[in-house]
């Protein structure tokens, strides 16, 4: 079950986050090279955008599932992959898609695949012709990524996680206390 959250929580610091604006992303760039601080959504903004994208991927399925929590944490981005700074954090969801029949899993993945397609998702990786289905997509709007997994046993789950994100939406202050005396 870990190797099945390492998977889902695709550690991808994607390249900036957003306020909850209707699903728009307006995270505040740095301007290049004047080291202005780069704002983010907070910890709490994303696992509520994560929780939201679940929701509607949840809604595009067939037959209505029961979630079992899985995962519902943060984890620091310790090797970023937009080149920002360390210090900031992925928030991921990952639920287990109870009640679905399993003799139907292609008929599930292949919903989500064309919702996320449907939706401005990017895939990332398309594995649902594999005995354990697998797809991975980004958000092109939020940098948001989900993903389908199906275990060994049959089972679905179902996951989201933010781009790095500051827990306070802002770089946290210099901790320097160099007036020491």
């Amino acid at each position: 079950m870990a190797v099945l959250a390492c998977l889902l929580l695709l550690a991808a610091c994607g390249d900036g986050g957003g306020d909850d604006n209707e699903g728009r992303s307006t995270t505040e760039r740095p301007s290049p090279g004047n080291g202005d601080e780069m704002r983010t959504m907070t910890g709490e903004q994303a696992a509520r955008r994560a929780q939201e994208h679940i929701d509607r991927a949840v809604a595009a399925l067939p037959v209505r599932p029961t979630l079992e929590v899985l995962r519902d944490d943060s984890a620091e981005c310790l090797d970023p992959t937009d080149n920002g700074p360390l210090g900031r954090y992925e928030v991921g969801k990952t639920y287990w898609l109870d009640g679905l029949p399993s003799e139907r899993n292609a008929e599930f993945v292949d919903a989500l695949y064309d919702h996320w397609n449907a939706s401005g998702y990017r895939v990332l990786t398309d594995k649902r012709s594999a005995p354990d289905r697998f797809v991975s997509v980004e958000n092109s709007d939020d940098a948001f990524r989900m993903s389908v997994q199906q275990s060994v046993e049959g089972d679905l789950s179902l996951g989201a996680s933010s781009p790095c994100v500051w827990p306070d939406g802002v770089p946290p202050a210099d901790s320097d206390q160099s007036s020491a005396g």
